[in-house]
């Protein structure tokens, strides 16, 4: 009988970290997909946890263990109880936020908040004006937001095409080798 190995608390913060590097494209993945065909089933969520799995990079085998049980975890509850709750989740584990969700959670706290100001107050014309912009500047930033997480996305998608393999001028090795010969 085989002992299962232990994990130190040493190497389950490494695993935790690299959880942590590459739940926002994970979760990124979910979102897109949802906001497209709705809830994932198993096989579109299979290849999300790919798609993040991606930029891990070669692991040792104890280490994929780690990973794909952090997953699977998330997986199950994902299927059980919805993208919220395991966002939760890996909030409260593993320290993980999804900054769309995040935004969603404000938002609908700041509308209750301006409901309950609305009823409590005077009807000031300032209140109102304020609200307004407070909600156009909401909007105007959740926008921003998406469309840079676009490019980022984008970016990933380019520097994955090429092999990440870029210097900071955005040259690749193999066009400066193309250059030399």
């Amino acid at each position: 009988m085989q002992n299962p190995s232990l994990i130190t608390v040493e190497e389950m913060m490494t695993e935790i970290e690299l959880f942590q590097s590459v739940y926002p494209v994970f979760i990124g993945e979910i979102e897109r997909v949802e906001k497209a065909r709705g809830k994932l089933n198993d096989f579109q969520l299979m290849l999300a946890v790919s798609y993040a799995k991606n930029g891990l990079g070669v692991l040792s085998f104890e280490r994929r263990q780690t990973i794909n049980a952090i997953f699977t975890a998330f997986t199950n509850l994902y299927r059980k109880e919805g993208l919220r709750a395991a966002d939760r989740w890996a909030n409260e584990h593993f320290g993980c936020q999804s900054d769309d969700l995040y935004i969603e959670d404000t938002q609908t706290l700041e509308d209750s908040v301006e409901a309950g100001i609305e009823e409590s107050t005077l009807n000031n014309e300032d209140v109102q004006e304020a609200s307004a912009r407070i909600e156009e500047l909401s909007s105007i930033i959740r926008e921003k937001e998406t469309e840079l997480l676009e490019f980022y996305r984008e970016l990933f998608m380019w520097q994955t095409y090429l092999g990440g393999d870029q210097s900071s001028d955005g040259e690749t090795n193999n066009d400066r080798k193309t250059v030399r010969n």
